[in-house]
């Protein structure tokens, strides 16, 4: 694959943080000859696709325990093998993307299991076997998600507000377009809520919950998301869920690879204290300069790109001066997405009921999202998320181990949540899941089979990766304006200054924030409308 034609008019360029966002960005910006620099405040490149590595304390000659910190499926594949290509890169000469069947195991309580299947035909033969009759059902949802697709996806996803009403950036500003626009957020469900949605279709009170659990993977509870997150499901079950070999963080350490090749430089351990402002003259607008480091180090740059969480950036990196459109009165405003707890566990043998991504059921999982996003509390009874990535690559652990990543949902540090002591707490949420796993799902002497442990709580989220109230999504999607109206990725006040990441367009997961870099690249590159 010949390598990319480089951009004429070259600019300095600085990235704040190295999450995936931020790398995608770094990647396509370098490979258009900008002369890019990221800067990264942990030691480690990934943000919260992160890994944590620790030896068997007995066997500390043989492989470690691996473990991916943060996100543990790869969706909607084209977008990465995209971005390889955009740097003049195979993605295939890089990564091993592995297709995961079943995407899900679900089991609950009194024993019941499905298994999720990625093949139709066997996703089918499996809810029939479930739920006699229910597949109908949930195939008229799924095709109700396509339509979605089809109607948005590319379009949406691929672009910036702006570049949609510019034409995708071909052609200039086209009424016809922005008015037929106007419809389709009818069409695509902004004005429904997405369990009714569910309901509509699916009976089963079993797999209605299933469904409900992919709003949640926008940080959003489906009692308050629009309809339009129907698209969620629809994507996965059509693209399939995929493991990449050798563990998520390889796409991290890829990225950077390759970036380097391009000749663009990261910096870890550089924390980045403000975005330094020139301000306008007349009627100009304010304009980014640089960025002044935690040592007081100044670097000066064209252009900014915030990989950092918004609310983070506007509150904490930029003066309000320069901000109007998003005062600290207007970022409380945007309500942070729901947050978890991790278990990372690193286990003495092996657990066969588990498939890769396994699912332990609560007896009513409404209790456990109306905890997270109404009461604001620590479920009692929790949805317990087990990745056991063994399943599908034994390197990740010692032999005859797994690395057991466990997630269960905790409300984001809202107000009224900020009396919750996670150095106390967090000790009893543990020990709760761990006893549920062991006791009621099967996973036998667990709690005396662990071996080397760590926890992630909302706290630890803030602070290691400046989320915005500990969320892991960023900003949620429960009303239309955060599911739809992000902060922008060009910002309104600022020349020069662009937003990457999940909180920003178009949202959060893996291929989400890698394609909000694509869209910043491109905007970049574009004069502002």
């Amino acid at each position: 694959m010949p390598p990319p034609t480089p951009f004429s008019g070259s600019k300095s360029i600085i990235i704040v943080g190295a999450g995936i966002g931020g790398l995608a960005a770094a990647v396509r910006l370098a490979a258009k000859g900008h002369h890019v620099t990221v800067l990264e405040k942990n030691p480690q490149i990934g943000g919260k696709l992160n890994r944590w590595q620790v030896r068997h304390p007995d066997r500390p000659a043989d492989r470690p325990f691996l473990f991916d910190t943060g996100p543990s499926l790869i969706t909607l594949p084209k977008v990465f093998d995209d971005l390889f290509a955009a740097a003049g890169e195979r993605r295939e000469d890089h990564l091993t993307l592995k297709p995961l069947d079943p995407i899900a195991r679900y089991y609950w309580a009194d024993g019941t299991r499905l298994d999720w299947r990625a093949d139709s035909a066997a996703l089918s033969a499996e809810i029939e076997r479930f739920a006699p009759g229910a597949f109908a059902g949930l195939e008229s949802f799924l095709q109700r998600g396509r339509h979605i697709w089809d109607l948005s996806g590319e379009l949406f996803l691929e672009n910036a507000p702006e570049q949609v009403l510019n034409g995708g950036g071909k052609g200039g500003f086209d009424p016809k377009r922005a008015l037929s626009m106007l419809t389709v957020p009818l069409r695509i469900g902004m004005f429904s809520r997405f369990h009714k949605l569910v309901n509509k279709h699916v009976q089963n009170p079993r797999l209605r919950e299933i469904l409900y659990q992919y709003a949640t993977y926008s940080g959003a509870s489906p009692f308050l998301a629009p309809a339009t997150l129907a698209v969620i499901p629809y994507a996965e079950w059509h693209f399939g869920g995929w493991y990449i070999q050798g563990g998520l963080y390889s796409l991290a350490t890829a990225l950077a690879n390759i970036l380097t090749k391009l000749g663009g430089r990261v910096r870890t351990a550089a924390p980045v204290a403000e975005i330094l402002i020139e301000p306008g003259t007349g009627k100009g607008r304010p304009a980014t300069k640089g960025v002044r480091l935690d040592t007081g180090e100044i670097i000066e740059a064209d252009v900014v790109v915030a990989n950092s969480d918004v609310v983070y950036t506007y509150s904490r990196l930029i003066a309000p001066r320069f901000r109007p459109s998003y005062s600290d009165a207007k970022l409380q405003k945007l309500e942070p997405g729901g947050s978890g707890m991790v278990l990372l566990l690193g286990v003495d043998g092996t657990y066969d009921k588990l498939a890769h991504h396994t699912k332990f059921m609560p007896a009513d999982y409404t209790s456990d999202l109306r905890a997270m996003f109404e009461t604001r509390t620590i479920p009692d009874d929790p949805c317990i998320y087990v990745c056991a990535s063994t399943r599908t690559d034994p390197t990740q652990a010692p032999a005859g181990c797994e690395n057991l990543f466990v997630l269960c949902s905790a409300p984001a540090l809202h107000d009224t949540a900020a009396t919750t002591n996670w150095q106390v707490q967090g000790k009893k949420y543990r020990d709760r899941i761990v006893d549920k796993l062991e006791h009621t799902f099967g996973l036998t002497d667990l709690s005396t089979r662990i071996v080397a442990e760590k926890w992630y709580t909302p706290t630890t989220l803030q602070s290691d990766y400046n989320a915005n109230a500990g969320a892991i999504y960023g900003i949620g999607s429960n009303s239309r304006r955060t599911a739809f109206l992000r902060p922008p990725n060009r910002d309104k006040d600022i020349d020069g200054l662009f937003h990457a990441g999940g909180a920003t367009h178009p949202g959060g997961g893996l291929p989400l924030v890698a394609l909000s870099g694509k869209i910043v690249s491109e905007l970049i590159d574009t004069p502002r409308p």
